[in-house]
């Protein structure tokens, strides 16, 4: 009988101990945006990898990447939530580093992803290297245009830190390695197609010379694919973009486009939700997460490492 009653002890000190072990984490996602193609393959990725958890995530972002006062007040309401850990891309990096520090005293983790904050707060930061690909997109319009010609760059967001490093990372590689190429001031687009279609005309209109264009994410990269496409430019005005849809995929098979950096946007959002989830489980993680970017044009595009990547769950 006693050995029946310490073996059904052992059991329950069992159950309980997985009980405690058990993880049901609430980690939402507070994201820049949800209207482009690039934000749905990176809320993709962070609800697989909270389904391979056992954790629970919501997904929320502003209507268009602009609205930092309404990004602050979605992050406001998710902490109000009492989540265990937050996953944010910052539309600004110094507006939401006050609101990294108040999730930290409330003892929420937070873990960046994208776009950063000027804070040493958060557990990890995962993103491109955007500096890097900066400096790739610079080298892939250098030698399309034999290392010389007057380029422009139309960027998404001002304030945002991938705009800036992207921005920064291409300008600096072009300073060091292609003194005859000359790079113009930094057009703002807010990451909005129809902005970077407009900028892109006065772009043109303003410096009848111009040889190329560099676009720093999804929306500059469809403005600026268009403003040629309609103007008759193709061909004749070079363009790197950044990110992928199947409307740049298409500028890039016609020609309008010569290539474009892309990112691995849904294991951004996996590695993202991983990160926050190794941080409540006591783990140490990198404090940033450096997901590689490709550049992809019209000799690699059909290869299965590209297809994979411009497609992670296949072609719809």
């Amino acid at each position: 009988m006693k050995t029946r009653h310490f073996l059904s002890a052992l059991s329950l000190l069992a159950l309980m101990t997985s009980s405690a072990l058990a993880k049901d984490f609430n980690l939402p996602v507070v994201s820049k945006g949800f209207q482009h193609e690039f934000w749905q393959t990176v809320k993709m990725g962070t609800e697989a990898a909270a389904k391979e958890l056992g954790d629970k995530t919501s997904y929320v972002g502003p209507a268009d990447e602009t609205q930092i006062a309404e990004q602050i007040q979605l992050v406001e309401n998710t902490m109000a939530q009492k989540p265990n850990g937050l996953l944010l891309a910052a539309l600004d990096e110094n507006a939401l580093a006050p609101l990294v520090e108040t999730a930290n005293s409330r003892g929420i983790k937070v873990v960046t992803f994208d776009s950063g904050v000027n804070s040493a707060i958060p557990a990890s930061f995962v993103a491109t290297n955007n500096r890097k690909a900066g400096a790739g997109a610079a080298d892939a319009l250098a030698e399309q245009l034999s290392g010389k010609g007057k380029v422009g760059i139309i960027a998404h967001v001002a304030g945002t830190s991938s705009a800036i490093e992207r921005s920064e990372g291409f300008s600096a590689r072009m300073k060091e390695k292609y003194p005859d190429i000359q790079v113009l001031p930094v057009q703002y687009s807010d990451g909005d197609p129809q902005k970077a279609m407009d900028k892109t005309i006065d772009m043109v209109q303003a410096n009848p010379d111009l040889a190329g264009i560099y676009a720093t994410n999804e929306g500059s990269t469809l403005g600026v694919a268009n403003a040629i496409d309609s103007q008759n430019l193709k061909g004749k005005i070079k363009v790197i973009g950044f990110d992928s849809t199947e409307a740049i995929i298409n500028f890039l098979k016609n020609g309008v486009i010569q290539g474009f950096m892309v990112q691995d946007a849904f294991q951004i959002g996996y590695q993202g939700i991983k990160a926050l989830d190794a941080v409540l489980s006591g783990q140490t993680v990198p404090k940033q997460i450096d997901i590689p970017v490709k550049y992809v044009n019209a000799k690699n595009l059909d290869t299965p490492e590209i297809e994979k990547l411009l497609h992670p769950l296949g072609k719809k």
